[in-house]
């Protein structure tokens, strides 16, 4: 499994911020390795990090060379401080419930 961490500081989510953002989602939604996604924001929201959850890194690349994936991060100073990605690959898993999901997306 891949997890690609999503981590930034928003300064304006408003506009067109919220148009490619759905879109993106949407089409992310739609490769069918995409498992799903957790979201955590600081308890002041200074920060925010979404962790994007696939089967294979092609399904990652899949979401990396969607065109409206490169629009929005070609213009991400307009909506964030500072962001950074971190690309995981998870090599185990444990706890005590293997039903906990991975957010509100998880398939």
């Amino acid at each position: 499994m891949i997890a690609a961490s999503f981590i930034f500081q928003p300064n304006n989510t408003q506009g067109d911020f919220e148009l490619l953002d759905n879109q993106i989602m949407a089409f992310t939604e739609s490769i069918p390795e995409y498992l799903g996604k957790t979201k955590w924001v600081s308890p002041d929201g200074a920060q925010t990090n979404v962790i994007y959850y696939f089967e294979t890194k092609a399904a990652l690349q899949q979401l990396m060379q969607f065109e409206t994936h490169k629009v929005a991060k070609s213009r991400n100073s307009e909506w964030y401080d500072g962001y950074r990605v971190e690309i995981y690959e998870v090599i185990s898993q444990y706890g005590q419930s293997a039903n906990l999901s991975r957010g509100n997306h998880a398939r």
